[in-house]
């Protein structure tokens, strides 16, 4: 079942299962879901909703073709999608996603609602702050700590600290926007 919570495209395959919010009733919240949308902060309003609606959040979802380590710790929420391999001692917290062959590397820290994106490489010993974005492609070199919702375009080569709220893009990355608001998630009720 997909709860169809705002208008617009619905990319759910079986339209006989889209429900609307006013629809649902206590036999579907008591099923546990996931919010798999690419972008961090529709992610976390969808899962604010969700859970005001009563849902709880399945473990993560993992690709029967993703390779990850045992040592690895993966939170509630989350999608790690086919050919993605993480490293040992890896950390992912809540509602994070993980697109189909990205590379995350060994100790890598990865805080809520991070989406990483196709084919991106993360190396090892670094950190992705609450909600950041990082593109397709993209390389975060080793120890390298990407700030909460930033946003790193695709095919970037991140080779050093990338500010709270920034957006950088290119090799070597350079930042091109700061203070990106519309990124960051809005307090409740807001």
């Amino acid at each position: 079942m997909a709860v169809r919570n705002h208008p617009g495209p619905v990319y759910f395959t079986d339209s006989a299962r889209i429900v609307q919010p006013d629809a649902i009733q206590s036999t579907h919240a008591a099923f546990p879901c996931l919010c798999p949308l690419f972008t961090p902060v529709n992610r976390a309003l969808a899962a604010r909703e969700a859970q005001a609606l009563g849902f709880r959040f399945a473990r993560a979802l993992v690709d029967p073709y993703a390779v990850i380590a045992s040592t690895t710790r993966i939170g509630d929420g989350g999608f790690i999608n086919a050919g993605c391999f993480v490293g040992a001692e890896a950390a992912l917290s809540t509602h994070v996603l993980i697109n189909r062959a990205a590379s995350i590397g060994h100790h890598v820290t990865i805080d809520d609602f991070v989406s990483v994106g196709p084919g991106a490489i993360i190396g090892g010993l670094a950190a992705l702050g609450t909600g950041c974005l990082i593109g397709a492609g993209a390389v975060v070199l080793p120890q390298v700590k990407i700030g909460a919702f930033a946003v790193v375009g695709a095919g970037a080569v991140v080779i050093r600290d990338v500010a709270a709220g920034s957006k950088v893009v290119g090799n070597p990355a350079r930042a091109i926007a700061t203070d990106l608001a519309e990124f960051a998630l809005p307090a409740r009720g807001a």
